[in-house]
């Protein structure tokens, strides 16, 4: 709890810090008196006065907010150039853009100088054809007619053209029946996929992999048959026999466990020497030095599936980039993630897909803890970047009393050549806090609802 408190915290403190910066920065630099520049909501915890501007820690750190000289119409103005309103519109909207385009800087400098200048490790199959491995019995996959060998084509209507592309049609698809179109054998199918009402849908969930050369285990999940049987990570599964069956390829090995719920499997597992170096993938199985060992493990089943308890590995090469291959490769990722995230808004504004997806202050407190538990300092940066670039794009939003309210505001007023007038700009803010507050507390309850069945408590 101490450790997910105080990475909320950091990583919180970062992007709210660097998005108040960049209003008050543009406001300085274009000459407008900042009055008070505070880190969080509330009382003032502490502060300093300083050129004429109070700066301020306060005790809720859910956001901050910089206070300008003459920034609304009721307030005392004089009138004095270096009041907010005193400037002309597109000083205004230098003033409201600069917060949010911090944020995105941030992304991409985080993402550029902290990875891809220091290398990093690319899943090979991202990159390759979306060809089907192992289909587990029994999944939803199964039952639609997914095979071992399927190239999948397309899902609801997006191109598929890697495993990259399937992984993000998967995670913007709607709710309902997933329509997908795969090639067998030369000919292409249609098959219809009902799509299980959960928060990530992904090719886990429907019950199929991407194919592997070899079966290496990545990880072991304790007290579960894999475990209690001695498997352990970097073991190279090299058969498995059992329920009339002998699979030696990594397709076949999970279709056999996934047959085999109850049923006693003998695993043929090779452990390499500790200090031994080798290429586990580019060596042939037959000359890979370690000890075989024959383990007896039988399935069992877990939300609908037949398992063993462990995670294949896969296969990564490394990938380093110069300072300017750095900055394209991170401008482009973060692109990527905004198009995802805006693909996701909208599927659920149209009802589309699930709402669940929306994540509040308790569901980025839990992450930012699991990413500091990590004691990866690069994952928790990303992390962070991540954070940040959400944040920027989220202010951006045209609601009123966010920064894309604002810039909206004056957009408006700068098309029909005239502002318009206090009363409806009060109306507009006031709808835009109450929308605030419903959309804070639908995302907080989304959080809660992830950890609490609330069907018992008030069904």
């Amino acid at each position: 709890m101490v450790t997910t408190i105080l990475a909320f915290i950091v990583v919180l403190g970062i992007t709210i810090t660097i998005h108040e910066f960049g209003h008050f920065a543009m406001a300085k630099l274009l000459k407008i008196r900042v009055l008070i520049f505070s880190i969080g909501f509330g009382p003032k915890l502490l502060g300093f006065t300083r050129g004429g501007t109070e700066y301020r820690l306060s005790p809720i750190p859910l956001g901050g907010y910089v206070k300008m000289a003459g920034e609304t119409y009721d307030s005392d103005r004089e009138g004095a150039p270096e009041e907010f309103l005193s400037h002309p519109k597109w000083h205004r909207f230098l003033v409201a853009v600069s917060g949010p385009l911090m944020n995105v800087l941030l992304a991409v400098a985080i993402l550029a100088f902290f990875n891809y200048t220091q290398g990093v490790i690319v899943a090979r199959h991202n990159s390759e054809p979306a060809i089907v491995g192992p289909v587990e019995l029994n999944s939803i996959a199964k039952n639609a007619g997914l095979e071992s060998g399927d190239r999948i084509l397309s899902v609801h209507g997006n191109p598929v053209h890697t495993w990259s592309d399937l992984e993000i049609a998967l995670l913007t698809a709607p709710k309902g029946t997933l329509k997908m179109e795969v090639s067998r054998d030369n000919k292409i199918f249609s098959l219809n996929l009902p799509v299980p009402d959960i928060d990530r849908v992904d090719t886990n969930s429907l019950g199929f992999r991407f194919p592997r050369p070899k079966t290496v285990v990545y990880s072991v999940e304790s007290d579960l048959p894999a475990h209690k049987a001695g498997l352990q990570a970097g073991d190279v599964i090299l058969s498995v026999a059992g329920n009339g069956k002998t699979g030696n390829d990594f397709s076949q090995i999970l279709n056999i466990i996934s047959e085999s719920r109850g049923i006693p499997l003998d695993f043929q597992v090779l452990r390499a020497e500790k200090g031994t170096e080798y290429d586990v993938w580019e060596t042939p199985n037959s000359e890979l030095p370690g000890e075989i060992l024959n383990l007896v493990i039988t399935p069992i089943e877990r939300e609908g599936r037949s398992l063993i308890g462990f995670s294949p590995d896969y296969r990564r090469d490394p990938h380093k980039f110069g300072f300017a291959g750095a900055v394209t490769q991170s401008i482009r990722q973060n692109y990527e993630r905004v198009s995802l995230t805006f693909r996701v808004i909208g599927r659920m504004l149209k009802g589309s897909a699930s709402a669940r997806n929306l994540s509040g202050p308790i569901g980025i407190a839990q992450i930012s803890g699991d990413a500091a538990r990590t004691r990866d300092i690069r994952f928790f940066l990303e992390f962070i970047g991540f954070i940040s670039l959400q944040l920027g794009i989220f202010n951006l939003l045209p609601i009123p009393i966010l920064d894309g309210g604002m810039i909206a505001l004056l957009v408006i007023e700068g098309v029909i050549r005239r502002d318009l007038s206090l009363n409806l700009k009060e109306k507009i803010v006031q709808v835009g806090f109450v929308f605030l507050i419903l959309l804070m507390g639908f995302a907080v309850f989304n959080d809660l609802s992830k950890v609490i069945d609330f069907t018992k408590i008030f069904g």
